[in-house]
């Protein structure tokens, strides 16, 4: 045989054994995909759960601490205020 022939099945044999690998290759992802898609799944109705959890402690927690918080400041920045008006009346009679 000569060059050429040799050149051409080397062509053919690595062409062959590409396609082969390319092949196996995408059978290996499927398999890997359908194996995950279940545990995907399975956590995206977690994440929905969680999210749920999240809202109801963000409605019946968080936010009436936060208003109470609010209306605490406000007092107490009253009383302040009222305290100051009080303070410089009296530094102002002496």
């Amino acid at each position: 045989m000569d060059l050429a022939a040799w050149r051409d099945l080397v062509i053919v044999i690595w062409g062959s054994v590409g396609v082969l690998a390319v092949i196996f290759i995408c059978i290996i992802i499927f398999l890997f995909y359908r194996k995950t898609s279940t545990l995907i799944e399975s956590a995206d109705s977690v994440v929905v759960k969680i999210d749920g959890v999240v809202d109801y402690v963000d409605r019946e927690v968080i936010r009436p601490i936060t208003q109470m918080g609010t209306m605490i400041e406000g007092i107490i920045k009253g009383i302040s205020l009222i305290k100051e008006l009080f303070k410089k009346k009296e530094a102002d009679d002496e």
